[in-house]
């Protein structure tokens, strides 16, 4: 009877921890890869992400770059940016490798990067993108 209450009272505040570390883990989207800029939580981007339906999101404005997000694969993801840099008056000239590049005389390189199997994010020159300022 005394080995059952020892036992259990070793167990039970280590099952407590697990459980606390794995929700804390969880809830802050601490496994993640690291974003590749500053000033963004995961938990804030995923948000944002999860939200979307699919379209471009503003995520940050940083050292004179946007970061745009996009849940879904990266021919998509492509397609939305060509689209959204257009729009805007830039012509779309090729793409190769990660960047995606637009215009005539001054180019303009948008790069984009796998974050997640389910997110890309994309860095465009300020000078070129008037995105959202609700970042």
């Amino acid at each position: 009877m005394k080995a059952k209450k020892i036992g259990l009272l070793f167990i039970v505040p280590v099952v407590s921890i697990f459980f606390a570390v794995y929700f804390g883990i969880y809830v802050s989207k601490a496994y993640y890869p690291n974003l590749p800029f500053e000033g963004g939580s995961k938990k804030n981007v995923v948000e944002k992400l999860e939200n979307s339906n699919q379209e471009l999101v503003t995520l940050a404005k940083v050292n004179g770059y946007y970061w745009l997000g996009f849940e879904g694969n990266q021919k998509e993801g492509k397609d939305k940016i060509i689209k959204e840099m257009e729009s805007k008056g830039l012509k779309y000239n090729y793409y190769e490798g990660s960047g995606i590049f637009f215009g005539e005389t001054d180019r303009v390189v948008v790069t984009g990067q796998v974050w997640t199997r389910k997110y890309i994010l994309y860095k465009i020159p300020e000078e070129s993108f008037l995105g959202n300022e609700d970042t």
